[in-house]
């Protein structure tokens, strides 16, 4: 008789212990494409990378990408994602500037695109 009430108060206890209780609220995964903005993330990146001396200014014979007006073309004909995101060609190996752009960047570009390239 004792060991059948030590074997059930026993298995009580395991099934207990093996219940743990969640306190925290379940945290749901932001998408990261939500926060891009051409002002904050965009214009700067393009800044540094892409409107430099003798690139994408006014004056050189390419498009000038100093302002969203003139990259917007670019960015939603297509031109802009074969070139950066797709052959990964600019910036160029004998840029002035940077001659790659991170993975964080190209993220940035995509979600941009994706959305249609919005000034906001």
């Amino acid at each position: 008789m004792k060991s059948i009430l030590f074997f059930s108060l026993s298995m009580v206890f395991i099934a207990l212990s093996c219940n743990k209780a969640i306190d925290d609220p379940q945290v749901t995964p932001t998408n990261p494409c939500s926060t891009v903005t051409f002002k904050t993330d965009i214009a700067p990146i393009i800044t540094q990378t892409c409107a430099i001396k003798s690139c994408h200014v006014s004056g050189t014979g390419e498009v000038d990408y100093t302002t969203y007006s003139g990259l917007k073309n670019d960015a939603t004909n297509g031109k802009f994602k074969k070139e950066v995101l797709t052959n990964k060609s600019m910036p160029p190996r004998n840029s002035s500037g940077p001659t790659s752009l991170t993975a964080a960047q190209l993220e940035k570009f995509t979600c941009w695109i994706n959305a249609g390239a919005p000034n906001n």
